[in-house]
């Protein structure tokens, strides 16, 4: 049998509908095999509960996992406000998982029990980690640098932050039956296959560089010695009190905080502002080091278009012409909010290098983790934004 990949996606109104419908859809591409895994993207315009309900009235047993999102990536293209169902069927991967709660307290613990419940299965040779964490709660650098105390950090990971419409609104997390938020969900992909992995980004930077000169953890405090958030208000000529009333991390998706990535030109890691605090310090959704350089960032069509291409041709590079099975693929919100009634051409650009029929399941996240210039997949895994991560199977 090998392994074989339903893909269900639905847009009905109707919650439960809507969950029964992808996963009836999904079920029947496998031809009806049994499940290995389901995993699961919803957007938040539908009650979550319903969606999982509906899920489970075709698929009643196989672990479930997932979490919320603005929208679906696959095969048939970029759909939002969807429920996505993908099943994986396989007798060649074997799956475990496990949750970390909390992460408002202790993102590293979460992330640390998360991953850790997730290994403790004698399944090998761990080949993947998948992880979803909430975007909006504690500091998702620390939630990877959690997960690689347990996996090593060369050790391949990919996933992302859950997102919806709003940077203020709840995100969800599932594992099985049951709906999180605040927590981070992992799923370790293990057995005899082959793995190639790629990402890039496209944002540039605008404007002169910038030195953080007092920061703590993912708390800006001072940029030039100045309270953080003259940043945006020198930029674009707004008082704190307006970008914080006109929510600045809805600005920040198209303009965040980049740091110029060791002994690269071209490449930055970037942050994203969740909040102006009340003394205009930046809480971002990673971590930032005192002495950084930064710049703000900006995004353009046509080089988000080409990292797409770069991130699927690195990860067929690193795949060594092993014929793929399936692929993996997230995709920053930024990137769909940029690129808006041609955000297909991002998902078409990755199918014309890895194959037109090559099944792909992923969602758009607020914040990517994925190895930077993966070779053989052992890259360093970092948390981005603004970045498109890509992973293919091959047995």
């Amino acid at each position: 049998m090998a392994t074989v990949i339903g893909t269900g996606i639905s847009t009905k109104l109707d919650s439960f509908a809507s969950g029964k419908e992808a996963a009836l859809s999904a079920y029947y591409q496998i031809e009806k095999k049994d499940p290995s895994i389901v995993i699961t993207f919803i957007s938040t315009i539908f009650n979550q509960e319903a969606v999982i309900k509906g899920i489970r009235s075709i698929i009643r047993d196989a672990p479930l996992i997932g979490c919320s999102s603005i929208g679906s990536i696959s095969t048939y293209g970029s759909h939002r406000d969807s429920v996505a169902v993908f099943i994986i069927s396989s007798d060649s991967i074997e799956f475990s998982y496990g949750i970390g709660r909390e992460i408002n307290k202790s993102s590293r613990l979460a992330g640390h029990k998360a991953s850790k419940q997730a290994s403790d299965s004698t399944h090998s040779p761990k080949q993947l980690y998948m992880m979803f964490s909430d975007s909006l709660s504690g500091n998702s650098a620390d939630i990877l640098r959690g997960a690689q105390e347990v996996l090593g950090t060369s050790f391949p990971i990919i996933g992302g932050g859950a997102c919806n419409k709003s940077c203020i609104e709840k995100t969800y997390q599932y594992i099985n039956g049951d709906i999180h938020t605040n927590s981070v969900v992992g799923i370790l992909l293990s057995g005899d296959i082959k793995l190639g992995m790629g990402q890039s980004s496209g944002w540039q930077p605008i404007g002169k560089p910038h030195k953080v000169t007092k920061a703590k953890s993912n708390t800006i405090k001072e940029i030039d010695k100045k309270i953080a958030v003259e940043i945006y208000e020198d930029y674009f000529e707004k008082s704190a009190e307006k970008l914080r009333n006109e929510d600045i991390c809805k600005l920040g998706l198209y303009y965040p905080i980049g740091m110029r990535w060791i002994n690269k030109d071209k490449e930055y890691l970037t942050r994203i502002p969740l909040t102006i605090e009340e003394n205009g310090s930046l809480i971002l959704n990673g971590d930032i080091q005192e002495d950084e350089y930064i710049s703000l960032m900006i995004g353009d069509k046509d080089l988000v278009l080409e990292s797409a291409k770069k991130a699927a041709l690195m990860a067929i590079s690193n795949s060594k012409n092993a014929k793929i099975e399936f692929a993996i693929m997230f995709s920053g919100i930024s990137r769909l909010l940029l690129l808006r009634k041609d955000a297909y051409k991002e998902i078409d650009t990755v199918k014309k290098i890895i194959g037109k029929n090559i099944p792909i399941l992923g969602c758009y996240t607020l914040g990517e983790y994925a190895p930077f210039n993966a070779e053989e997949s052992k890259g360093q895994c970092h948390f981005n934004n603004q970045s498109i991560s890509i992973a293919l199977f091959s047995e």
